[in-house]
């Protein structure tokens, strides 16, 4: 199935660009650009699920309220 989309001329001349480096056609790199980054949002998502507020309070307050030594300042 293919779709188009409206590209802006700078980005579609960018994205041909690299495509000619990379020895693709501009639909291939876009279509792989597009999948990782699709694939890049869902393992975030996948992992906001795990947080756990409680948890992250719980470990934040074993931390010593303590000023940082010299050399933690730089």
């Amino acid at each position: 199935m293919s779709k188009s989309i409206a590209v802006p001329e700078d980005l579609y001349k960018r994205a041909a660009e690299v495509a000619t480096k990379d020895r693709v056609s501009v639909e291939e790199f876009v279509s792989t650009v597009l999948a990782n980054r699709l694939a890049s949002r869902e393992y975030i998502e996948s992992r906001a699920k795990l947080f756990n507020r409680e948890e992250f309070e719980r470990v934040l307050a074993e931390i010593p309220d303590v000023e940082p030594e010299d050399h933690d300042r730089r």
